[in-house]
């Protein structure tokens, strides 16, 4: 069995963990998938998840519930948190990486074939961008053939933010993720709210209805890993789908239907027709991007065996051409249907697709970047634990190319290299 452990690292993390794990124990009760659980000498199922945090708060309420190994949680002695600067979070991370560590590898040395590392966190503030930084580097070096994949919380870029310093934080992580893992998750917290307000009919979402869309999400993105399934049983086949092209890896994941159980709504018998037309609509993106050209996408299928009715609806989208590819290789549009245990009757699809949309979000992170470089706003904060600011040119550049590259899918040119 292909075990994946998961990080889950801030604030951010650890709620988004928090409501993942208590997500997939309420869909196996029965009997918990061992990609995930690992059965304590007393037979609880115990999550494969390593806590990890700056300050004790969100971490103390969590672990009260009593479900995560109190060996796999660490909380820094100061307590502090990381101040919402990056270079804080990377640099405590980095004196503390002995005790992190001796955790990473004793959980690693209890699995029998160690797949995957998830990283859960947010780019924005300073423990889940800096910690993750620092940590996804480490576990690139000391598990070069594990795949790394992140669900990585972007910022909501279209109001201002508490966060003044949140464009610095995002553009040094972003670095990290294109170099280090081998697929983002991309979900925006702009999207999270919208999808809270129209689809769940919450104007004012708190923290735990954002992170039960998120939690929805990754749930849905490991359905074919933890129940048997005729394709994509392993994460490896999932990423080689998705990113045919090295360093291409950011991920824009599309799920329907979200549903308020505590809001009396009239939820109509969906089918499989209903709910591919719906995913490829842009309000059920879980973040703010317009499509363009896809260059893979790989679509679940939930609580449905309607295998023919999947490849009718399939090529009916691309007869309709609902979507558009890029012109230098044939159209990647990829499905497979998969069972929940202890799921509703009702069907629903998660669309994990790979496009070069990704590039305007990409670019709206530039630009806030450059406003706040542009006058060297608030880089004191960073000065104090930087030998200058190198390391600031030197991400922005990566993240300049990688938006070039995904502009360049467009053109037919692309392989002409």
């Amino acid at each position: 069995m292909r075990e994946i452990i998961t990080l889950q690292i801030g604030q951010c993390g650890n709620q988004i963990g928090s409501s993942f794990w208590h997500r997939l124990s309420s869909l196996h009760q029965a009997s918990h998938p061992s990609q995930f659980f690992y059965l304590a000498d007393d037979n609880t199922p115990v999550p494969r998840a390593i806590l990890l945090d700056l300050e004790p708060r969100v971490i103390s309420q969590i672990t009260n519930m009593g479900l995560f190994n109190h060996e796999n949680i660490f909380v820094s002695n100061e307590g502090g948190g990381a101040g919402n600067n990056w270079a804080s979070g990377y640099l405590s991370a980095q004196s503390k990486k002995s005790e992190i560590f001796e955790m990473i590898h004793r959980e690693s040395e209890n699995s029998d074939m160690l797949e995957s590392f998830f990283i859960l966190h947010s780019i924005a503030g300073g423990t889940g961008s800096g910690m993750g930084s620092y940590l996804i580097e480490e576990l690139r070096d000391e598990f070069p053939k594990k795949i790394l994949q992140s669900f990585s919380v972007f910022p909501n870029n279209e109001e201002v933010s508490d966060v003044v310093v949140q464009p610095y934080n995002s553009m040094l992580t972003l670095k990290r993720l294109n170099g280090c893992c081998d697929s983002v998750v991309v979900m925006d917290n702009a999207a999270l709210g919208r999808i809270s307000s129209e689809s769940l009919r919450i104007k004012q979402p708190s923290y735990e209805t954002i992170n039960s869309l998120i939690s929805t999400v990754i749930c849905a993105s490991t359905c074919t890993l933890r129940t048997p399934t005729y394709m994509y049983s392993d994460l490896k086949s999932i990423v080689s789908t998705l990113i045919p092209v090295k360093g291409l890896n950011f991920i824009v994941p599309s799920y329907t239907p979200f549903i308020n159980k505590d809001c009396a709504q009239i939820i109509r018998k969906t089918t499989v027709n209903d709910v591919l037309r719906r995913l490829m609509m842009s309000k059920n993106k879980l973040a703010g991007i317009e499509t363009r050209a896809v260059i893979s996408a790989l679509t679940f299928f939930i609580n449905t065996t309607e295998i023919g009715e999947v490849q009718r609806s399939m090529i009916r989208i691309q007869d309709k051409q609902f979507v558009g590819f890029v012109p230098w290789m044939p159209p990647s549009f990829h499905a497979v249907v998969c069972q929940e245990e202890n799921a509703s009757e009702q069907v629903s699809g998660l669309s994990l697709t790979n496009s070069t949309g990704v590039s305007a979000l990409l670019r709206k992170i530039c630009g806030q970047y450059d406003k706040l470089k542009r006058k060297n706003a608030f880089t004191e904060m960073y000065r104090k634990y930087l030998d200058g600011l190198d390391e600031f040119d030197a991400s922005r550049e990566v993240v300049e190319q990688l938006i070039a590259e995904y502009e360049r899918c467009e053109l037919t040119s692309f392989c002409e290299r």
